[in-house]
C-alpha cells in the first residue's frame, strides 16, 4: 500500500503544512514503508488530473491549504478521480467563504477528512453534516524536533515563537516587552519565526520596536536553531486572538521545549491546555509573570499526557489505521466482485 501525500508548494518554503506533512511521512515510514509527499507548483486541473493518473491505486492524501496552492478549486476534484482520497483541512474555521464552498466535492467522495481538533470539526460539520461520518480529529504533532537538551533551570529570557505578520497578537507582545522596560527590567526578549510579508505594517511595527525595546529577532531559522533558541527561553508570551487551541504548532514546540506559555484561553481551548498553560488577561499580566520569582504553576501530568498523544509516533499510528481501514475496504470490495462473477 503507498500512501501519496499531495500539497502545493516548493522545497525551502516557510511553511507550517509542508512541516508538517515532511514528519507526518518520515514518522509513518518508521511504521511501514510506502509513504512520501508531492509537492505540486499550483493547484489547477490540469495539475488535478496529471496526480490522479500518475497515483492510481495509491491512497493519495491532500494536506489542504499550503503555500502556492492558486485560488481555483480544483484540489477537491480528486476525491472524484481517486477512490482513496483522504483530505486533512487545517484551520477551516479562517477560512473564506469561498474557500469553504470549495470542500464540497470533498465533503461528498473524501473517504476520511482529519482534522486537528474538535472545533475545527464542528465548524466544518456546520456546513456539511451529512459528511459527519467521514470526520475523524487527529491532533498535530510537534513541527520542531527537540534537537537541544532542554534545562532544568535556565536564564530569565522571554520569546515570542511563530510567524511574523497580522493577526498574530504581536502589538500585545510588544506592549509586554514596553512594559518590562518601564520597570526597568532588561530581562532578554527574543522574537523567532518567519516574516509572512515582509511589506505588512506589522513588519515595520516590529522592527521599529526591536530597536526600542532590544528585541532580538531572530528570523527564518532552521529547526536545529530554533530548537536551540527554546531551549534557552523561560517564557514564551503567545497571546492567540482566538485563544490557544491544539492546532497551535508553536505553543506545542514551546511546551515540548519546556518553556513556560503565557498565553489567552477562550471556549476553544480543551481542557489539557488549560492545565499546561497560564492564562493572561494583557500584556501587564504577562510581564508581571515573566519578572515573578517563580514559574506559574501548571499540571504536569495533564501536560505529560498532552503531549505524549502529540508526539509524531502516535500520530503516524493514528493514520496508518485510516489507510489500512481503506485498503481492507477495497479488498472486500474486490472479493465481492469475484464472488458476483462467479
Amino acid at each position: 500500500m503507498r500512501i501519496v501525500h499531495v500539497l502545493a508548494g516548493e522545497r525551502g518554503n516557510r511553511c507550517g503544512v509542508f512541516d508538517y506533512t515532511k514528519n507526518l511521512v518520515e514518522a509513518l515510514g518508521e511504521l511501514a514503508d510506502g509513504s512520501e509527499y508531492v509537492l505540486v507548483k499550483r493547484w489547477t486541473l490540469k495539475e488535478t488530473l496529471r496526480v490522479a493518473s500518475a497515483h492510481r491505486g495509491h491512497v493519495i492524501h491532500i494536506q489542504y491549504p499550503s503555500l502556492q496552492m492558486g485560488n481555483a478549486p480544483w484540489w477537491a476534484l480528486l476525491g472524484c478521480l481517486s477512490r482513496r482520497t483522504v483530505l486533512t483541512l487545517h484551520e477551516y474555521r479562517i477560512f473564506s467563504t469561498a474557500r469553504k464552498l470549495y470542500c464540497l466535492p470533498a465533503a461528498l467522495t473524501a473517504k476520511q477528512i482529519i482534522f486537528s481538533n474538535a472545533e475545527e470539526r464542528r465548524a466544518f460539520l456546520s456546513w456539511y453534516p451529512f459528511a459527519s461520518k467521514a470526520c475523524t480529529v487527529i491532533p498535530v504533532g510537534n513541527n520542531i524536533p527537540v534537537h537541544a537538551v532542554p534545562q532544568q533551570s535556565r536564564a530569565r529570557r522571554m520569546i515570542y515563537f511563530g510567524q511574523i505578520g497580522e493577526n498574530k497578537g504581536l502589538e500585545l507582545v510588544i506592549d509586554a516587552v514596553a512594559s518590562l522596560r518601564a520597570q526597568g527590567s532588561d530581562i532578554p526578549v527574543a522574537f523567532i519565526g518567519a516574516i509572512v510579508d515582509p511589506s505588512s505594517p506589522i513588519v515595520t511595527l516590529v522592527r521599529e520596536n526591536a530597536v526600542k525595546y532590544a528585541i532580538d529577532l531572530r528570523l527564518n531559522l532552521g529547526s536545529a536553531e530554533v530548537s536551540q533558541e527554546l531551549a534557552q527561553a523561560s517564557h514564551a508570551y503567545l497571546p492567540f486572538p482566538d485563544g490557544i487551541t491544539d492546532k497551535r504548532g508553536s505553543a506545542m514546540a514551546c511546551l515540548q521545549h519546556g518553556v513556560a506559555v503565557l498565553t489567552t484561553h477562550s471556549e476553544q481551548t480543551p481542557g489539557w491546555l488549560r492545565a499546561a498553560t497560564t492564562h493572561c488577561s494583557g500584556p501587564l499580566e504577562a510581564a508581571r509573570h515573566v519578572m515573578a520569582p517563580e514559574l506559574p504553576p501548571i499540571d504536569g501530568e495533564a501536560l505529560s499526557a498532552g503531549l505524549a498523544e502529540r508526539e509524531w509516533p502516535a500520530i503516524a499510528k493514528r493514520h496508518l489505521g485510516i489507510y489500512e481501514d481503506l485498503a481492507r475496504c477495497r479488498r472486500s470490495r474486490q472479493a465481492i466482485g469475484v464472488y458476483r462473477s462467479e
